[in-house]
């Protein structure tokens, strides 16, 4: 029984169920295709798909989701805002300005250690203020990737190139990383995780999406 029809004899209360379906066969396909729409804005979907869930529950859920994609966008912006006073400390204390200015002797273990703590601090404050930046813009972009005859990616005709940040769906969620070349690997290619983990993955027809 189409849900269509039951609309269609529910709302013809004078007539049977079988003289609903003789009239509701003689409707033209725009007619019906009208009476769908109808069915699927009032009563909440039909019996071939959907979620099951009546419209107002899919919209407070949609609802909900943005709400919390929103105060983790503002949570991520406010992250990237405080970190902006950690990115100019690193500037101007980078490790050229360390060794320039603050010269240590390597015989010195004390001298050493700390020498090697802000360099290590560096790397890691550079790499979070890297992965901020690309998380505090929109996506712009999103696709699959494929490999086209000169033996680089692309996603609807960007080519993808070594060292970019991409996010990408694996294992049904996304994960993020820094695409990198290695012609030992099985794919030939890697993408070196936020926390330098190793996806050997296989870049064609890769779900990805690109922020900017």
């Amino acid at each position: 029984m189409e849900f269509e029809l039951w609309l269609f004899a529910i709302k013809q209360l004078a007539q049977s169920y079988e003289m609903s379906q003789v009239i509701y066969s003689q409707l033209t396909d725009a007619e019906k295709e009208d009476l769908h729409r109808e069915y699927e804005a009032t009563i909440g979907g039909s019996s071939g798909g959907g979620t099951g869930k009546a419209p107002a529950a899919e919209n407070k859920e949609k609802k909900k989701s943005e709400k919390t994609l929103k105060e983790y966008r503002d949570l991520i912006n406010s992250f990237h805002n405080a970190m902006s006073i950690l990115e100019r400390f690193v500037e101007k204390n980078n490790a050229k300005h360390l060794d320039r200015d603050y010269p240590i002797d390597p015989s010195n273990p004390d001298e050493e250690f700390m020498h090697r703590m802000l360099l290590n601090m560096e790397t890691s404050t550079l790499q979070v203020i890297r992965y901020l930046n690309h998380t505090a813009k929109d996506v712009t972009l999103e696709g699959t990737l494929h490999k086209e005859e000169n033996g680089f990616y692309y996603l609807d005709g960007k080519q993808i190139i070594e060292g970019q940040l991409l996010e990408f769906f694996y294992m049904n969620r996304w994960e993020i990383g820094t695409l990198c070349r290695n012609p030992g690997m099985v794919y030939g290619h890697f993408i070196l995780g936020f926390q330098n983990e190793i996806f050997d993955v296989d870049l064609e027809g890769l779900r990805v999406r690109l922020r900017g």
